[in-house]
């Protein structure tokens, strides 16, 4: 069913055969994002219901959401009346008082910057043409050195160009892009950090100012439509709670009542890890800080491209220290120790706009002054640089007190806090004997503090950057350990890897030397669509990538049932794992699922000692069987739903992000210097050369009325398309319907209905006799379903245009979801009969909803074309020929067609 429609009257998308109508909401938020006119139209609208208004100074904008009332602007919750079974409604409650913007729109900095333009004038910025500005981006994205744009513009071809240069050297070029003309992202600045033990070696930091790259992501225009600027508490009809955005978790309302009324609670989330800058020698690594939003929404967070993350910080890493040291020890372990007293000092030093921060007026991304309170909510970190954030030694658990010792015990822990890690700290110094002669602060006292701190369970750091968060000095608390984000990555995917598998491996493959029974059975698996087929097996894999280990979390289950010693209970212990995993990667979750995942997680930890009973999990030095499960990624699962409950789903949360932003903001940047000492500037310069252009960019293209933001989330979700030729569905409209529609023919229900899919414009197989298609795909009962098919639409026999078809051997569907808080997935279906491969699929019989696979037939594709007909006036939009089975008969195995 169609059930949204653009409000703009002018929308070009009324003259397409959906008459202005979409779907979900996300295919009318793309429209939004592709069509400029509507979405200003959209906010013209939004402000003149504005000046309506009679409130004198604030707009209050939170209200208690009913089944019968929408959201202002982007609203994405069906009404009650819009509703179906597959789709419930929901409840939205926002906090009261929270979240009040001044009622005179002062504008976006995209609106300031397009005012201050002369009429007649070219909005290229210090640029004379677009060719200009296209050569500048050119170099700064392909990292050019000055050296090599001094070559191009040497060449006669530039010395002969009809539009001479407006800069005749790099060096020339690169002052254009630093002039007061670009759009400029925050500062960079520097500071000199000393520690009290090495003075002699002071370390620099660089950095921005906190609240001016807060303000650079909160006033973005490009976020508009995906911001939340109040908390939410969502409830689906049955009464249950759900959790999605990081603002339906508790944490933001907590916050929230802390604030005077009307104030905008900006959560602040960062993201951190050391990463290694060279690729086989040198041993260059760096130490990025990232920030982003809590207000800018999970899936725009997750798409690079949106830049919804900035780079914040590069903090110096402490490689040796030119002391002499009294022993070996202290010479192997005090470099590690001052490194994470430096962290926390830099951080620190990043933080200092917080201390005692009142409120801060601040232009949101569409143009509002809104009075705001920067709050630290969120840090996606992997194990140790948690350990490190919260002060702690290894082997601990961040979330509760739990030791080393404890970390498999069936036992719940007191949860730990700011303040009871700042008591462990005090504690251990309380407890030190004062030495004669030893400085407080020298090196011989810090060695001595950290041997203490190490057997209490900490790492060395005795004054945390987040001591003040806590305490009297700051007007609203922060428990450090909440911030702590449940990290997908290395607490849920990267154990399976490094605990599950080999333990698998060990008790399952045979001892005799001969082929892995694991890699057998992962190479006899048959080849599916959306799934990876391991021809060489597993064995051979010395490191794992994140696709490796999602790939065969898919697989792995299925290969070991039936495997020698595989038994019920490793069977049971493996799915529990799994489920825990695909669980915590929901993007939707409600009290009951939050229910599963913890039981899933108590089943692991039932049925775990079977990898002991087998002897599976040994020791990869001894060869000993190890009885016990002292592993903190096997112990953190039980504070996952806490997490959940605090700051949301989890699929917005994840180091893969962080591992992706070193590629586009580090490692480029390494490539982009000179590989020299005092590389660190020549990569933030070159960072903040493509930031203005990036903002020049997305200026330019919402000046030009180009959108680009939202096709290019399409293409990023879907990845496998063959990529010459092809073309989006979109909006509901395909290339046969279109084509239909332009000579007037009558277009019955598509095969695919309710869903989108991706067809090239020339098919794999264009023009291909009948006869010769019955034969390739292997369907001799293909004519007979021709037959009965133009029985049905009252043609007799089978049309001459059928003579020969125009195939596909496969197309992109967007799979539907249950409601409109999951994002769609697209998905490859192929027919290829050189390969022998003929996916599977689930048919609609009729009467099937998206949930559950009531109604469905699971068949297998045979064949996809398109033949439009002149003569009849008729054009399907598709045919399959399907081998079905019915649901009820899976188990027999029974086929008809």
């Amino acid at each position: 069913m169609l059930r949204h429609r653009c409000p703009n009257p002018n929308c070009p998308a009324l003259k397409s055969p959906t008459a202005g109508f979409f779907k979900t909401e996300h295919s009318l938020q793309t429209h939004f994002g592709k069509s400029k006119g509507c979405f200003e139209h959209l906010i013209h609208s939004t402000a003149d219901d504005q000046e309506m208004e009679t409130e004198p100074a604030l707009r209050n904008e939170s209200r208690v959401h009913t089944e019968d009332t929408e959201r202002d602007g982007d609203a994405y919750m069906p009404m009650e009346s819009e509703s179906n079974s597959a789709n419930p409604t929901f409840r939205i409650e926002e906090f009261a008082g929270a979240s009040l913007r001044y009622p005179v729109r002062v504008g976006t900095v995209w609106e300031k910057r397009k005012s201050k333009e002369a009429p007649g004038t070219h909005p290229y910025g210090p640029f004379r043409s677009a060719a200009e500005y296209d050569l500048a981006k050119w170099a700064v994205r392909t990292r050019q050195s000055l050296s090599s744009i001094d070559g191009l513009l040497n060449t006669r071809f530039a010395s002969t160009h009809p539009e001479p240069l407006g800069f005749t050297s790099g060096d020339a070029l690169r002052k254009l892009l630093e002039s007061e003309a670009m759009p400029a992202p925050p500062r960079w600045k520097s500071a000199k950090i000393i520690l009290h033990e090495i003075p002699d070696q002071p370390q620099t930091l660089y950095y921005r100012d906190l609240n001016e790259a807060i303000d650079y992501l909160f006033g973005n225009p490009s976020f508009a439509k995906s911001m939340d600027y109040a908390p939410q508490r969502i409830f689906e009809a049955s009464g249950q709670r759900v959790y999605h955005e990081f603002c339906s978790g508790d944490g933001w309302w907590e916050v929230q009542s802390k604030v005077p009324a009307g104030t905008t609670i900006i959560p602040i989330i960062l993201a951190s890890d050391k990463t290694t800058l060279t690729s086989h020698t040198g041993g260059r690594m760096a130490h990025p800080l990232y920030l982003t939003l809590g207000n800018i929404r999970k899936d725009v967070r997750a798409s690079i491209h949106r830049q919804a993350y900035l780079l914040l910080a590069y903090i110096p890493i402490l490689s040796k220290i030119k002391q002499k040291l009294r022993n070996k020890t202290m010479k192997k372990n005090m470099p590690g120790i001052l490194s994470k007293r430096l962290y926390h000092q830099c951080l620190s030093k990043i933080f200092s706009p917080l201390r005692g921060q009142k409120l801060y007026r601040a232009v949101d991304a569409e143009g509002f002054e809104r009075e705001t309170w920067r709050v630290l909510m969120s840090w996606i970190a992997d194990m140790e640089e948690v350990w490190m954030i919260l002060g702690l030694g290894h082997f601990v658990c961040p979330f509760c007190n739990a030791r080393k010792n404890d970390l498999d015990s069936p036992n719940e822990f007191s949860p730990r806090t700011s303040t009871s890690v700042k008591q462990s700290i005090a504690g251990v110094r309380a407890a030190m004997i004062e030495v004669d002669g030893v400085e407080r602060g020298s090196m011989e006292d810090t060695w001595s503090f950290a041997q203490a701190a190490k057997k209490a369970g900490l790492c060395g750091v005795e004054m945390p950057f987040w001591g003040w968060m806590d305490g009297d000095e700051a007007e609203v608390p922060v428990d450090i350990v909440k911030v702590m984000s449940y990290d997908l990555l290395h607490w849920c995917h990267k154990p399976f890897a490094d605990y599950i598998v080999p333990w698998t491996q060990n008790i399952v493959d045979e001892e005799d030397g001969g082929e892995s029974e694991i890699d057998l059975r992962l190479r006899l698996q048959i080849p599916r669509s959306g799934f990876r087929h391991f021809t060489n097996g597993i064995s051979g894999f010395s490191q794992w990538t994140q696709g490796d280990t999602r790939d065969l979390e898919k697989e792995f289950l299925g290969a070991i049932s039936g495997a020698p010693r595989a038994t019920r209970q490793l069977l049971q212990a493996t799915r529990s794992f799994l489920d825990y995993i695909y669980l915590a990667t929901y993007p939707y979750h409600t009290e009951s699922t939050l229910s599963q995942l913890d039981e899933r997680t108590r089943s692991f930890e039932d049925t775990r000692p079977i990898y002991v009973s087998l002897g599976g999990r040994v020791s990869e030095t001894t060869g000993e069987v190890i009885d016990s499960f002292l592993i903190p990624k096997l112990h953190i699962p039980r504070h996952i739903t806490g997490c959940i409950r605090w700051k949301g789903t989890l699929d917005g949360s994840s180091t893969e992000g962080s591992e992706r932003l070193h590629i586009d903001l580090v490692k480029e940047a390494w490539r982009a210097s000179n590989h020299r000492d005092g590389h660190l500037l020549q990569m933030i310069r070159w960072v903040d050369l493509r930031e203005r252009i990036d903002a020049l960019e997305l200026y330019l293209c919402w000046r030009d009325e180009v959108w680009p933001l939202e096709k290019a989330g399409e293409r990023e979700g879907g990845g496998d398309g063959d990529g010459d030729g092809e073309r989006e569905r979109g909006e509901g409209d395909m290339v046969e319907k279109q084509m239909a529609a332009q000579k007037g023919w009558n277009v019955p229900d598509p095969i695919l209905d309710n869903v989108d899919y991706s067809l090239n414009k020339r098919p794999h197989l264009p023009r291909t006799a009948l006869g010769n298609v019955i034969t390739l795909f292997e369907i001799p009962d293909f004519l007979a379903d021709l037959l009965h098919y133009f029985e049905t639409k009252s043609v007799s026999g089978i049309p001459a245009a059928f003579a020969n078809l125009d195939v596909w051997t496969q197309f992109r569907i967007l799979l539907p979801v249950p409601n409109d808080f999951m994002k769609p997935e697209w998905r490859r279906i192929r027919a290829q009969p050189a390969q022998k491969i003929f996916d599977t699929v689930l048919v609609n019989d009729g009467d099937a909803e998206v949930v559950g696979l009531q109604g469905y037939s699971v068949g297998e594709l045979r064949l996809v074309f398109l033949q439009l007909l002149n003569e009849t006036k008729i054009a399907p939009q598709g045919f399959t020929e399907l081998e079905r089975t019915t649901v009820g008969e899976i188990g027999g195995g029974e086929l008809w067609s």
